[in-house]
């Protein structure tokens, strides 16, 4: 079985039954919570291991249903229930086989030591195996984020993307990040330039990450990046990705969007973010004239040796745009052209909602301003800690900053996100296509206003 097969088993929640590990579906635990019992608290936890001369970073963040989530270098996530938590806190702890089989014993009810120290052995082969995955980007599609039955529901996003703003408002959001267990942050660099603050800010904002264990990224296009040193100083600070804009192989196609001699500025950017061993994101807002030349741009990317990319539509839900946003018919066939030509260019894809363009708008401020958040497994949170969900109207949910998490999430806000987002959406019409697991891409009213 290769890494790939694997991922998909871990991921997907339809877990065949011969690598199911039979501690991880539902057992029935005893009144008190298992997690209680094992003596674990809801939190995240961060772990460094090393393979064969290569270091793996561990975040287990464990929710307060007692489910948990596992990510291995930022790149491979795997959601678990109570019995996996167990299981992955002891062996990342290196503690010996007998003591976690005593725990589950303990926590649990009908469960025999053969089985227990089975899905022990089983657990330690999946993070093995996860200890070396690759050069990928950071946190992967999550196969189906549907909450299916037989996926641990996810009880707080895997990451948040905030707009950079001055340390003494930012930095405070990072440290509740942290405490509420979003594990991964994404900075929004914006379009300042000549501002001498924004470096530093960066800087000084992953290098905060870092010192607490988060994941940071950041997205910025190519103009806005090489300002002197700044790739090299993020590098320096800990940064995990840098998500570059790049619109099209073809200059003028890029620039009219980007700023002119963006272009030029993109590629310099990319090819300094793998120069400095991190990796690499092209991030690429489909509209009429990006859309027409993706196999070329994914072709391009590849031979620079980009292999990840970020793909988000800018879209009308009626009509068609004369600036070129595409008409809500025509994100299956675009969507559909574009995960074809990533697998011939072997290129790694995610998609990101579609974001709403208005008529009157400017179609290149939109393209710029980029999508709302990182996927469904992320939120939005403004430098005055409001809380938007994925997709749908620009609706805080609350306040990270002064808001106990679960009324955030238990409110009406993200209790209609998750009404979209639950069920799977494929169809005859677009069966397999990546893009439709969350939300079908048609219908504006999953999109982000």
């Amino acid at each position: 079985m290769n890494f790939r097969e694997l991922l998909e088993i871990v991921l997907s929640g339809r877990t065949p039954p011969k690598y199911r590990i039979s501690l991880i579906q539902a057992l029935r635990p005893w009144p008190v919570s298992p997690i209680a019992r094992a003596g674990i608290k809801p939190g995240l936890h961060h772990y460094l291991r090393e393979a064969e001369g290569t270091f793996t970073r561990f975040h287990l963040r464990v929710d307060s249903t007692g489910n948990g989530l596992l990510l291995a270098n930022a790149s491979a996530a795997a959601r678990l229930h109570a019995s996996g938590v167990i299981i992955t806190k002891g062996l990342l702890e290196k503690e010996e086989e007998p003591v976690i089989v005593d725990r589950l014993l303990r926590s649990f009810r009908m469960v025999t030591p053969q089985q227990a120290a089975e899905d022990v052995r089983r657990v330690g082969e999946i993070i093995s195996t996860l200890e070396m995955p690759g050069d990928n980007y950071p946190i992967v599609n999550l196969a189906d984020p549907s909450f299916s039955p037989e996926v641990a529901p996810l009880d707080r996003p895997l990451s948040a993307d905030v707009p950079l703003a001055a340390p003494e408002r930012l930095l405070p959001i990072l440290d509740r990040l942290w405490e509420l267990g979003i594990p991964h942050v994404t900075l929004i660099a914006g379009e300042q330039p000549g501002t001498p603050w924004v470096a530093a800010a960066l800087v000084r904002a992953v290098e905060r990450a870092e010192d607490l264990g988060l994941i940071a990224g950041v997205r910025a296009r190519g103009s806005d990046l090489m300002q002197g040193s700044l790739v090299k100083d993020l590098a320096q600070a800990g940064v995990d990705h840098v998500d570059v804009l790049y619109l099209s192989a073809q200059p003028q196609v890029h620039d009219a969007l980007a700023g002119a001699g963006d272009h030029q500025q993109a590629v310099q950017a990319l090819t300094e973010v793998h120069a400095n061993e991190v990796c690499p994101v092209a991030e690429i807002a489909l509209v009429e004239s990006t859309s027409a030349g993706i196999e070329e741009t994914l072709e391009s990317l590849a031979a620079r040796g980009v292999t990840n990319a970020a793909f988000f539509a800018v879209a009308m839900a009626e009509g068609r745009s004369s600036g070129g946003a595409l008409p809500a018919g025509e994100l299956i066939p675009v969507a559909r052209l574009v995960e074809e030509s990533a697998e011939e260019s072997q290129v790694r894809y995610l998609w990101y909602p579609p974001v709403r363009f208005h008529l009157g708008g400017s179609l290149p401020r939109e393209v710029r301003r980029g999508p709302r958040s990182s996927g469904d497994h992320a939120v939005r949170v403004e430098p005055d800690g409001s809380v938007i969900p994925a997709r749908g109207p620009c609706r805080p949910a609350g306040n990270l900053l002064t808001d106990p998490w679960e009324k955030i999430h238990r409110g009406r806000v993200f209790r209609d996100y998750r009404a979209r987002v639950e069920t799977d959406t494929h169809c005859d019409d677009c069966p397999g296509l990546a893009i439709c697991a969350a939300d079908c891409p048609r219908n504006p009213a999953g999109w982000a206003d």
